[in-house]
C-alpha cells in the first residue's frame, strides 16, 4: 500500500508491505537507481546505508517498547532525493503516522527560507523518530519508578516478574540502538556523496541525539539491575527466614517424636505408663522440653 503526501516541492511516498508492482511503480516515478531495490520487499537482518549522486538510502531498526503483538524491532527503509522521500515499513509506526500529519507544516523543517527537498524531510522524519525513542524511554522510566515505589511492599515475586519484563525491554532497546552508531557514521559519508556538505550539520544533530539516547538507556539499565539486586536480596532474606523457622521446627519436633516413639516400644516395664494420669504426664514432659528449646533459641537470638 502506498500513501502519498504532497506539497509544493516534495512528494512523500509512505509504503507499507510493498508488492513487486508497487516497487516498480515507485522506481519509475522517482527515477531511483536499481541498486536501491534489492531489499525493499522484506525485513533485512542488517542496517546499511547507500548513496549515489542525488539519492540516499538507509535501513534502520527502531526499538519496540509498548507493543506486545510483535517481538522484533520496527524496520524502516528511507530513500531521499531532491523531490521525493520514500519510506518502506512493515508495521504501523506511531511516529511516522504523526509526522505524516505534520508534513505540510514548514516549521517541521526548521528552515523556512529555502525550498524544502526530500533530504530536508528525511532528516526531519529521522529526528522525529529519535524523539519518539526518548518518549519510549520515559515510559520505561515510569515503569521503573513504579517498581521502586513498590519494592518494599512484600510482593517480591510479582516485582521480580515486573523487573524481568522491564529488563528485557531495556536490553532489546539497547541492542537495537547500538547498531545506529556505525549507521550514522556511514550516513555522514553517504550524505556528502548524495547531497554535498549541506546536510552534515543535520547528521551531527542526529548523532548528538543518538548519544543522548544511549546515555539514557545505559543509566536506565543500571537502575534496573540495582532494583533486581535489591529485590533478590529481599527475596533471599525472606526465604532464609522461612528456612530458619522450618529448621527450628524440625529441630524441635525430632526429639519429641523420638520421645513419643520410646513410649510406643513393646516392652514389659515402661516408665510412667500405667500410672494414674500417665498421658498428661507425658504431654507435660513434652511441653516442658518444647519450652526449653524455645527458651534456648531465644537466648541464642535465633528467634
Amino acid at each position: 500500500m502506498i500513501e502519498r503526501h504532497k506539497n509544493d516541492t516534495v512528494t512523500w511516498l509512505d509504503v507499507i508491505h510493498p508488492t513487486a508492482d508497487e516497487i516498480r511503480e515507485i522506481f519509475e516515478e522517482c527515477d531511483l537507481p536499481a541498486s536501491f531495490a534489492d531489499d525493499l520487499r522484506s525485513n533485512t537482518p542488517r542496517t546499511e546505508s547507500k548513496a549515489v549522486a542525488g539519492a540516499l538510502k538507509i535501513t534502520l531498526d527502531f526499538p519496540v517498547v509498548k507493543r506486545t503483538d510483535i517481538n522484533h524491532p520496527h524496520e524502516v527503509k528511507f530513500i531521499a532525493t531532491d523531490k521525493h522521500l520514500i519510506t518502506v515499513r512493515f508495521e504501523d509506526i506511531h511516529s511516522v503516522h504523526k509526522f505524516g500529519k505534520e508534513f505540510e507544516v514548514a516549521s517541521v523543517l526548521g528552515d523556512g527560507e529555502k525550498k524544502a527537498t526530500g533530504a530536508h524531510y528525511f532528516f526531519a522524519l529521522l529526528q522525529a523518530m529519535y524523539g519518539s525513542l526518548d518518549s519510549k524511554l520515559d515510559y520505561l522510566e515510569s515503569k521503573t519508578q513504579k517498581v521502586e515505589e513498590n519494592i518494599f511492599n512484600d510482593n517480591e515475586k510479582e516485582i521480580l516478574l515486573e523487573i524481568s519484563q522491564i529488563s528485557r525491554r531495556v536490553i532489546s532497546f539497547r541492542h537495537t540502538l547500538n547498531v545506529h552508531e556505525s549507521a550514522l557514521k556511514q550516513l555522514r559519508a553517504d550524505t556528502e556523496t548524495a547531497f554535498g556538505n549541506q546536510f552534515i550539520p543535520a547528521v551531527g544533530k542526529l548523532q548528538s541525539t543518538y548519544l543522548y539516547l544511549t546515555r539514557r538507556v545505559s543509566s536506565l539499565g543500571s537502575t534496573v539491575e540495582d532494583l533486581r539486586d535489591t529485590n533478590n536480596a529481599l527475596l533471599n532474606a525472606k526465604q532464609n527466614e522461612v528456612m530458619k523457622v522450618l529448621t527450628i521446627m524440625a529441630f524441635i519436633t525430632f526429639p519429641l517424636s523420638l520421645f513419643t516413639s520410646m513410649f510406643g516400644m513393646n516392652t514389659i516395664h515402661t516408665p510412667i505408663l500405667g500410672i494414674a494420669g500417665d498421658f498428661w504426664v507425658i504431654v507435660g514432659i513434652m511441653s516442658f522440653i518444647t519450652l526449653c528449646f524455645f527458651a534456648f533459641f531465644r537466648y541464642q537470638r535465633w528467634l
